[in-house]
């Protein structure tokens, strides 16, 4: 029988902690191990995590100084002894079949990937997809999460062959925020094909206070990200060069717009937002694979700051 190790980065989450594990234990696919990074907790985290522990021998806590999710990750990473890692955030659940919808998948498609679906917040009922699961070739799901046709850049919701991390020690979550969408392309590479299952495998808790719903430079750092999707795509795979563009040009002009929405001034970043957006735009409006969203704001952009202000404004 195949073995996951599953990988709960853990900082202050008390709150919803016991919810998370008590998912993983209640899983149906019972051949697991589950590691707990807890990095730097200063509340009951820590606490939690040792019951958990001792009451169940496939738990194992690893204790660090806080230094972000992507360091706790590749902790886990580097711990793990499974065949498979999957990834969970200790805010989070997993419906109890989970993991066997996802490792059932991988055995019958052969795939060293399968990313499933998810669903944002807990619901009263398990949302059954119709079962059709897309198996296609590693560069075809890089494709299609470049130009968002599928969101396949959270680690969390997937299962990966453990090989793709274990046979190349320098994949690893980089320390930066946006760390998943600097990942997911290169953990794709390192496989054959990719699963996509029309099931949902994870429960995302949108907590108000996110980093996602909140503005803080650090957002700023998925400019960077895709900087280098672009960068690397130039070198290693111009086939994937649209993609990577298009995914660089929807990061920075969403960056533009919660700039000016957020009233933050910061001329050198407001600038090369625009300079980007000027220098894509008539690809956007080219390329048949853009999203529509993408295509708006690039005719957007041909009206200037002023345009870009007033939509802001409206939509507050």
């Amino acid at each position: 029988m195949e073995t996951i190790s599953v990988i709960v980065p853990v900082y202050n989450a008390e709150k919803w902690l016991r919810d998370a594990l008590a998912s993983l234990q209640s899983q149906t696919y019972t051949d697991f191990e589950v590691i707990l990074v807890d990095d730097g907790s200063n509340d009951g985290s820590a606490a939690i995590c040792k019951e958990y522990c001792e009451d169940d021998p496939r738990f194992r806590l690893i204790s660090q100084s806080n230094a972000g999710v992507s360091a706790a990750r590749n902790a886990g990473i580097n711990h793990a002894i499974g065949d498979w890692i999957a990834f969970m955030d200790a805010d989070d659940m997993m419906p109890a079949d989970a993991l066997d919808t996802m490792m059932t998948a991988a055995l019958k498609s052969g795939a060293g990937i399968v990313a499933g679906g998810y669903t944002r917040g807990i619901p009263h009922h398990m949302p059954k997809g119709k079962g059709k699961n897309l198996t296609v070739p590693s560069d075809t799901a890089i494709l299609m999460g470049l130009y968002q046709k599928r969101i396949l850049n959270n680690p969390w919701g997937m299962l990966f062959k453990s090989d793709i991390f274990k046979g190349d020690a320098s994949l690893r979550f980089r320390k930066c925020r946006y760390e998943d969408l600097d990942l997911f392309y290169q953990a794709f590479e390192r496989t054959n094909k990719v699963c996509i299952l029309d099931r949902i495998v994870y429960y995302y808790r949108d907590t108000p206070g996110s980093f996602i719903n909140t503005w803080s430079d650090a957002r700023l750092d998925v400019l960077d990200v895709t900087d280098r999707i672009v960068a690397h795509m130039e070198q290693r795979t111009p086939a994937l060069l649209r993609a990577a563009q298009d995914r660089r040009f929807a990061a920075h002009f969403n960056m533009l717009v919660e700039m000016t929405r957020h009233g933050i001034e910061n001329p050198r970043q407001l600038e090369r937002c625009i300079e980007v957006i000027k220098e894509q735009r008539v690809k956007e409006l080219t390329d048949g694979k853009t999203r529509l969203k993408n295509k708006l704001g690039a005719l957007i952009s041909y009206l200037g700051m002023p345009a870009i202000k007033l939509i802001c404004r409206l939509s507050r």
